[in-house]
């Protein structure tokens, strides 16, 4: 699966800390303000923008209104 590609397209960015020895790639995305390392950065980052946000607490325990 072209997760990269994927997350490119969501608006997911790259970059590298160089402080170690052997850099780690950070996937974040500027306005979720969220960041993701390591091997499954890619995949991870596609999985937060596809899937619908969770409801607010304060919505659990209303029920829906039909017109």
């Amino acid at each position: 699966m072209p997760w990269r590609l994927i997350a490119k397209a969501f608006g997911w960015r790259a970059a590298t800390d160089e402080d170690r020895e052997t850099p780690i790639l950070v996937v974040w995305h500027p306005r979720l303000r969220r960041h993701f390392t390591g091997t499954d950065a890619w995949r991870c980052a596609v999985r937060v923008s596809i899937h619908a946000p969770k409801p607010c607490p304060a919505d659990v325990g209303r029920k829906e209104v039909q017109s």
